[in-house]
């Protein structure tokens, strides 16, 4: 499973970090993104799950159709048509907290996403280890 947060900001800080450790022979796009684009294009044959969260605007939209399922709660209708077209125009928005569209196979489905303070959702992840859940 690889798990990227922020995807935009995490693309941007690795180009970065790349370049003053940089060799003259060495490739000027850092190995960290091409082995993270290799992940994205062959993750489902290789059986490798990708959660991203961000815009992840620095993949090529063909990395992007990689991706099963996508989650967007509080979007603009350009980032529902540049991650989501195959669902059709973009819903309008809910006023209400936690809701979201999951799109899948070319459908968006509606839901409301769970709410939690920082609190409940330190005591939930300890519940386990107590054997409370």
């Amino acid at each position: 499973m690889v798990v990227l947060d922020r995807a935009d900001v995490t693309m941007r800080y690795l180009a970065s970090y790349w370049e003053p450790f940089r060799q003259k022979d060495e490739p000027k796009k850092s190995p960290a993104i091409t082995a993270l684009k290799d992940v994205l294009y062959t993750g489902r044959q290789a059986r490798i799950h990708v959660l991203c969260n961000g815009r992840a605007s620095g993949l090529a939209p063909s990395a992007r159709d990689q991706f099963a399922t996508v989650v967007l709660a509080r979007f603009a209708a350009d980032t529902w048509q540049r991650l989501a077209p195959i669902a059709g125009p973009a819903p309008k928005s809910s006023p209400l907290p936690g809701r979201a569209h999951v799109v899948q196979d070319g459908a968006a489905h509606p839901t409301q996403t769970l709410l939690m303070t920082d609190a409940e959702a330190a005591s939930r992840l300890a519940a386990p280890a107590a054997g409370e859940f």
